[in-house]
This record gives C-alpha cells, structure tokens and sequence, in this order.
C-alpha cells in the first residue's frame, strides 16, 4: 500500500488583506457593544461588567488609541491577569481559525 505524500505548504509571501468596510464596521460595532453590556453589568447584578468591559477594549483596541492605552494599564496594574488575557486570547483565535476552516470547508462542498 503506498503512502500517502505530505506536502509542504508555501506560505503567502503577499501581506494580509486589509479587511473589508463592512468588517471594520461590524468589529467597532461588536466592541462598543460589549463596552455597552459592561457598564450595565457594574448596575445589573446577573451580568459581569468587568468582564464585558474587557472583552469590548480588546476587540476596540487595533481601532482606538484609547483602548489599547487602557489594555495596556490594565496589563500593568493586574499583572497576574494579563496572563489569562493571553491564554484567553489565543483559544479565541484558535477557536475562530477552526470555525473559518469549517465554514470554508462547508462552503466549498456545497458548491460542488
């Protein structure tokens, strides 16, 4: 039985896209309203304001000076959560990277 070759993938030697206007505009919107969501939840018992706060400044924070200055301080005055900011951030990219390679894959079948 012969084996199955693996290939070595090239990577992309052109730079990213930029992403297109409509998800610039959907990321600000997402983030202004976890931002939203945050300030309720210091009033609201059953939502965690601190929490959505967080979640809105990263997502805001390659759009806004403001927001990353914040992340910044935030990393500086909480050193010890800074890491599970990290830790969290990469699972949600991983997530996000396995979602698109179903979707793609979805896709591309349904096409056929």
């Amino acid at each position: 039985m012969a084996r199955r070759r693996e290939y070595l993938t090239i990577p992309r030697m052109l730079p990213p896209r930029p992403p297109s206007r409509w998800a610039r505009r959907a990321k600000i919107l997402a983030g202004w309203g976890f931002i939203l969501l945050g300030i309720a939840g210091f009033f609201l018992p059953f939502l965690q304001g601190f929490l959505f706060l967080a979640v809105g400044l990263y997502i805001l924070r390659d759009e806004y000076a403001w927001a990353q200055r914040m992340i910044d301080w935030l990393r500086r005055k909480f050193p010890r959560h800074a890491k599970q900011m990290d830790q969290g951030a990469e699972r949600a990219q991983a997530w996000l990277t396995r979602w698109r390679r179903r979707v793609r894959r979805t896709v591309y079948q349904v096409r056929r």
